[in-house]
C-alpha cells in the first residue's frame, strides 16, 4: 500500500510542478489542498526542498549537480519530493528527494 501511495505522491507532485510552470497553479489550489489533506490523513509529510541550500552531507536528497561543486550550492529544481511517514515513534524517511543543484 505504501509503495502505491508513494507513486501517487510522485505523480501528483509532477503534475503540480508542470501546472506551476505554466503559471496556472492558482486555478487548482483548492484541488491541490484537498489532495494534500488526503496524504496528511495517511500520515505522509511531503516536502519540496527547492530553494534550500545543499551540501554533500545532506542525507534526504539525491542530487544531480550542474556546474562545479561549490560551498554555497542551492537546490534549483525538485524532480521528486522528500516523503516522510509519521507513526508513533516520529517521522521516517520513505523517499529521498531527487533534485538538481547549482
Amino acid at each position: 500500500m505504501t509503495n502505491n501511495l508513494v507513486k501517487l505522491v510522485n505523480q501528483f507532485f509532477e503534475i503540480k510542478s508542470k501546472i506551476a510552470d505554466m503559471d496556472k497553479e492558482s486555478m487548482f489550489e483548492r484541488n491541490f489542498n484537498r489532495v494534500n489533506n488526503i496524504f496528511e490523513e495517511e500520515n505522509f509529510v511531503i516536502h519540496d526542498p527547492t530553494g534550500e541550500s545543499y551540501s554533500e552531507s545532506r542525507t534526504d536528497c539525491e542530487a544531480n549537480i550542474v556546474g562545479r561543486i561549490a560551498n554555497k550550492m542551492r537546490i534549483t529544481k525538485t524532480l521528486k519530493p522528500i516523503i516522510y511517514q509519521k507513526n508513533e515513534t516520529g517521522l521516517h524517511l520513505i523517499q529521498k528527494a531527487v533534485v538538481i543543484v547549482e
